[in-house]
């Protein structure tokens, strides 16, 4: 099937199917998220939840560079292929190579420098760096799945494997593992045992998804497909890096400013921090609902009509729902984090900052999809000036104001990537996501809070 011939229903199609893929996902990986951060916030603590928020966020982050932009740039290729499966599984091949060669640089340097940079509450912890090679070679192989425009595999890998993995290790772990002593006589803690979780979870998640990737194209399928050649990894490094910037760019929007939290605030700060980024995922992950389907579709089309009604129709439904869900948060929030524990129940205005930023990042993030494939070279420069508008802006308010600021500081840079990421597209392609609709939404919104509030004060206000 080459890029012209799918018509737009049959897209709608893809979209839908993929859709409700991700949609009972998304249901089964908020309902374990909500399970693991209420058992680690209220057993191991408010310290040692901060201190795996603080981890889990460098590892992440380093985890997405060393991904070096394969989730969008290898379905590139693959859509670009006319059924041979020679060259398809090839092109996974060498991306596998790329993601495990970056991985093991990575891996390396931090592994001796990490007396240099880690906290003394991290000393001998260098194990959580092999979670970098994990996480990537994960995404490598969910994203080749992807190329059959179905998010089966994808979600059976992130929303089934990892976060259920992750609850009944630390589970396990906290009962079974804390206070005992290791071979070399140290005794097991808190913190030990639950990074340990986390990095035996995410061994599980590559296995699995190497699971389905042979699954997708079948056992025998890359017996096929050669030995990597070492210019076909150069030139698909070459490729790939403006959308590697792109994004490790956006990733670190949202683990960057956990990163900066705990320097200039510790780790209380921190963990109130990271559970409001927690919660505030049942909006960001809306986007992904249709994120992962939508992006094969974008490659293979070569209709910007077709894609400016995609962009359109699936920009004004994401904010809605986003719209909504912060609504109930609003409304709910306050609760939630009081049963989460005491130390937490002062975020909520913390969170209701963060889901504004993940309101203007929801839809209007869909722009980036055609600049990605048609003009690689904007994305990165749009998320570059965001990232360090954040930077700066969360270095300083948070030192005055702690969580909050560091929510201060994303909500804006968010603000001002989305307003750059509609102006580009219109300036391009002729594309109008915003529309009067928005506002609209909003002002319905506000209204309901405001007659909410009369009759059921809201604690944030």
């Amino acid at each position: 099937m080459t890029a012209d011939q799918p018509p737009i229903a049959g897209e709608r199609r893809d979209l839908r199917r993929g859709a409700l893929q991700l949609l009972g996902g998304s249901g089964v990986r908020i309902f374990a998220r909500v399970l693991l951060i209420t058992f680690v916030a209220r057993m191991y603590g408010i310290e040692d939840f901060g201190r795996m928020g603080e981890t889990v966020a460098m590892i992440e982050l380093l985890a997405t560079l060393a991904t070096f932009g394969l989730s969008k740039t290898l379905l590139g290729k693959l859509g670009g292929e006319n059924g041979d499966d020679d060259d398809v599984g090839r092109h996974i091949v060498n991306a596998a190579v790329l993601a495990g060669t970056l991985s093991t640089v990575l891996v390396v340097v931090l592994w001796i420098s990490w007396p240099l940079f880690a906290s003394a509450d991290l000393a001998g912890f260098q194990f959580v760096l092999l979670g970098i090679p994990l996480i990537a070679l994960a995404e490598v192989a969910t994203t080749a799945t992807r190329h059959f425009r179905t998010a089966f595999w994808d979600m059976f890998v992130k929303a089934f494997v990892r976060p259920w993995s992750f609850l009944l290790l630390s589970v396990a772990a906290y009962f079974g593992l804390i206070g005992a002593s290791l071979p070399s006589g140290q005794i097991v803690t808190s913190q030990m045992a639950l990074l340990s979780s986390y990095v035996l979870s995410l061994l599980l998640t590559a296995g699995a998804a190497i699971f389905a990737l042979k699954r997708a194209f079948g056992a025998h399928f890359f017996k096929r497909s050669g030995k990597p050649i070492g210019k076909s990894v150069i030139d698909l490094a070459k490729l790939s890096w403006p959308t590697a910037l792109n994004d490790t760019g956006l990733f670190a929007f949202r683990r960057i400013d956990v990163i900066i939290l705990a320097v200039v605030a510790g780790p209380a700060e921190t963990a109130v921090y990271y559970m409001a980024r927690q919660i505030s995922t049942v909006i960001e992950k809306v986007r992904h609902l249709y994120e992962p389907v939508l992006a094969p579709i974008i490659a293979q089309s070569k209709s910007l009509e077709t894609i400016g009604s995609h962009l359109a129709r699936l920009g004004l439904l994401i904010f809605a729902v986003q719209l909504l869900a912060l609504c109930l948060l609003a409304v709910f929030g306050g609760t939630l984090l009081s049963w989460l524990g005491a130390g937490f129940a002062t975020g909520l205005l913390v969170l209701l900052v963060i889901l504004i930023g993940e309101l203007f990042d929801g839809g209007f993030g869909l722009c980036e999809l055609p600049m990605v494939y048609r003009n690689p070279a904007w994305p990165p420069r749009l998320v570059l000036a965001s990232l360090a508008l954040e930077i700066g802006l969360v270095w300083i308010l948070a030192q005055k104001f702690g969580a909050l600021g560091a929510a201060i500081g994303f909500a804006i840079s968010m603000f001002a990537l989305a307003a750059m990421r509609l102006w580009m597209v219109r300036s391009l392609y002729g594309f109008k996501v915003l529309s009067i609709k928005h506002v609209a939404l909003v002002v319905i919104a506000v209204v309901a809070l405001f007659l909410i509030n009369l009759v059921w004060p809201l604690s944030f206000l």
